[in-house]
C-alpha cells in the first residue's frame, strides 16, 4: 500500500499549483453555493443541490468541504484528488486480489495478491487517469470511480461471506457505495448494470479474460516469440 501511496504523490506532486481551468471556474470558482463557512445543513443542501450541475451533489459537497478548509487554494484541491486517485488504486487492488482468491480461479492464479498489485501499479501511473487526477473538477469522475469500485469489492466480500455469518451490511454498503457513486457523476449509472454482471457470476470470467488479454500482450510469464 505504502508503494501506491508513495508513487502517486511522486508522480502527481508536480500539478500541485496548476490553476483552475475551464469547467473549474462554473463548478468551482464562480459558484457561490460552495463558499461554505458555516456547517449547518441548510448550506450543506444548497452547496450539493443548488449548484450548476445540481445531479451531482456528492461531488458538489466535496468542492464545498474543500473551500470550507482552504478556500481556493489549489495546491489543496489537487491534493485531495491525489488522494482519491490512490484510495481509488488501493480499492481496486483489495477488489481484484479479492475476486482472484475466489474459489472457482482461486487454484488457477496462485499469485493473486501479485497479479492485483501489478494491475493497479499499471493502472495508477497510466497517462489515461491524468484528466481525471490534475483537471480539479474532474474530482466528479474520480469520485465516481473510487464509489464505484467501492461497492464491487463489498459486493464481492458480501458474497464469500459465510453461512453463519451476514450478509446484510456487506451489501447495505454496496448499495450506499452506488448511490454515492451516482451522486458523484452520471458514469455511477453503470453500477446497476454492472451489478446484473455480478450477480450473474460473469464477473470472475470477465476478469479472467482480461489477465489473459494482458499475458498475450505483454508475454506476462510467457516467451516471447
Amino acid at each position: 500500500m505504502l508503494v501506491f501511496v508513495v508513487l502517486g504523490f511522486l508522480i502527481y506532486s508536480n500539478t500541485l499549483d496548476v490553476p483552475f481551468y475551464f469547467d473549474d471556474r462554473p463548478n468551482i470558482v464562480e459558484n457561490p453555493y460552495i463558499r461554505l463557512t458555516d456547517l449547518t445543513s441548510k448550506n450543506i443542501a444548497l452547496a450539493a443541490f443548488k449548484s450548476p450541475l445540481s445531479n451531482r451533489p456528492v461531488a458538489n459537497l466535496s468542492f464545498a468541504l474543500s473551500y470550507y478548509f482552504h478556500q481556493y487554494n489549489v495546491a489543496g484541491c489537487h491534493a485531495i484528488n491525489i488522494v482519491i486517485h490512490i484510495i481509488t488504486g488501493i480499492l481496486l487492488y483489495f477488489f481484484i486480489k479479492t475476486t482472484l482468491s475466489i474459489p472457482s480461479l482461486r487454484s488457477r492464479y496462485k499469485h493473486h495478491a501479485s497479479i492485483a498489485f501489478f494491475a493497479v501499479l499499471i493502472w495508477l501511473v497510466h497517462p489515461i487517469q491524468t484528466q481525471s487526477v490534475t483537471y480539479i473538477v474532474q474530482r466528479m469522475n474520480s469520485m465516481a470511480a473510487m464509489f464505484y469500485v467501492l461497492s464491487f469489492l463489498l459486493y464481492v466480500k458480501g458474497r464469500l461471506v459465510k453461512e453463519n455469518q451476514k450478509t446484510w451490511p456487506w451489501f447495505a454498503g454496496c448499495a450506499l457505495a452506488g448511490l454515492l457513486a451516482l451522486g458523484s457523476k452520471c458514469l455511477g449509472l453503470q453500477f446497476v448494470s454492472k451489478g446484473r454482471v455480478l450477480q450473474g457470476q460473469m464477473l470472475p470470467r470477465i476478469l479472467e479474460s482480461q489477465i489473459h488479454a494482458l499475458q498475450n500482450r505483454y508475454h506476462l510469464g510467457k516467451s516471447p516469440t
